[in-house]
């Protein structure tokens, strides 16, 4: 979901919204997937970093969508 981007229809948004926020689920299994295996301190702090940062775009994506 990009933020300059012209006005779509409502459906063509929700759709968008829908697969933003599948793909935020997959990076955040991924992230917590990778951080099981993690062994270098550097690479569990990465996963992290991943985790929340995923986890935190997935809260903004839901908020939009209740805002639809």
């Amino acid at each position: 979901m990009s933020l300059f981007q012209k006005s779509l229809p409502k459906d063509s948004l929700d759709e968008e919204l829908r697969e933003e926020i599948e793909q935020v689920k997959k990076q955040m299994d991924c992230a917590y997937h990778n951080f099981q295996y993690a062994m270098d301190p550097d690479l569990i702090d990465c996963y992290i970093y991943e985790s929340n940062a995923a986890w935190k775009k997935y809260r903004f994506l839901l908020k939009q969508a209740k805002m639809l």
